[in-house]
């Protein structure tokens, strides 16, 4: 997939850097982030190459930009558009670099059309977390995971529980959540992997889409989309890695875990969960789901319980005796493989 190239035209050289990090930052699609400060410097490089998208500073507006080469154009604004100017979309200037990224992606995403595929697909990982017991540790430890793996590789991780907690947990929400993500999927309008782009968020290391906020709306995505969408993640974005945290209501919860790559199912030995895992595993061999069976990792994980939300939850995790546990365990895997 060509790499987009995005563009800041603002006279403010701090304000247009420092959003041009923020973007360069961002794993999951692969642009290229450009700041003019002149006229003359954009004039000259769009002569030869094609912008696909240009932020402007609505002072640095003029007519002359519409002669250009450059595809779309959206007005960072002060306040109020002037009238000359109002057929651009327009995103507040002096927001939150998360916000303003995340509205000019949702923007893009409706206007650009579908990439082509490449060739053939990454080597990516798809990472299953999913376990038929319950109270387990599995969110600790696929959140202790993805945190670790990401110090290495770009990570994205998705929870696909009916009830995640994560805008209480994190303290914070954000624009757009997975439902949003698959409803726009659904429609087969604009650029689904933009779209993905306009709701992350960052988490440690790591990326993250915010849960499903209702049950009922993720009770409503077939099978079939979510591998669409692990589909389009592994064509066109730069994840090395995903991690499914599946919860109980996922649709045909089989399907899913046959895209993955590595299956880890936190189990309990008390004899409720040893019946309800026995359960599971028989359904899966009488559903002919042995490939779902060899490459499970059962795992007994130590207790976990942090004891703050917000922004240090996460330290809490990595840095305690669940992220002990998992970097033993990846490490054990290393030594196993190299055997």
């Amino acid at each position: 997939m060509r790499k987009q190239k995005f563009a800041i035209f603002d006279l403010e050289a701090s304000y247009a850097c420092n959003l041009m990090e923020y973007m360069a930052e961002r794993q999951s699609v692969p642009f290229e982030t450009l700041v003019f400060s002149s006229m003359e410097s954009l004039e000259k490089y769009t002569k030869e190459n094609i912008l696909d998208l240009l932020m402007v500073s609505e002072r640095m507006m003029s007519p002359e930009l519409r002669q250009m080469n450059i595809r779309r154009i959206i007005i960072l604004s002060e306040g109020a558009v002037s009238e000359e100017f109002q057929d651009y979309p327009a995103v507040y200037k002096y927001q939150s670099s998360e916000s303003l990224v995340a509205e000019v992606m949702s923007y893009y995403a409706k206007q650009e059309v579908p990439q082509p595929r490449l060739l053939k697909k990454r080597a990516a990982q798809i990472i299953g977390v999913y376990s038929p017991i319950g109270r387990c540790g599995k969110t600790c430890f696929a959140l202790t995971l993805g945190q670790i793996l990401a110090q290495k590789k770009p990570v994205l991780y998705l929870n696909l529980e009916d009830y995640a907690g994560f805008s209480f947990l994190m303290e914070k929400e954000g624009m757009s959540d997975i439902s949003d993500v698959m409803y726009f999927l659904r429609q087969h309008k604009g650029n689904a992997i933009f779209k993905v782009n306009s709701a992350l968020q960052r988490l440690g290391s790591m990326d993250y889409v915010s849960p499903a906020f209702s049950s009922g709306d993720l009770r409503e995505i077939k099978a079939e989309e979510w591998v669409r969408l692990l589909d389009e993640l592994i064509s066109c974005s730069n994840y090395e890695t995903i991690i499914l945290d599946i919860g109980h209501t996922v649709d045909e919860v089989s399907t899913l875990l046959m895209q993955c790559t590595h299956i880890y199912t936190p189990i309990c030995t008390d004899v409720i969960s040893m019946a309800k895992m026995n359960q599971y595993e028989q359904l899966l061999r009488e559903m002919e789901y042995e490939e779902i069976l060899q490459k499970t990792h059962k795992l007994g994980l130590p207790f976990c319980a942090p004891a703050m939300q917000g922004e240090y939850f996460m330290e809490q995790l990595a840095n305690g005796e669940m992220g002990d546990y998992v970097r033993k365990m990846l490490q054990q895997e290393i030594m196993e493989d190299d055997r």
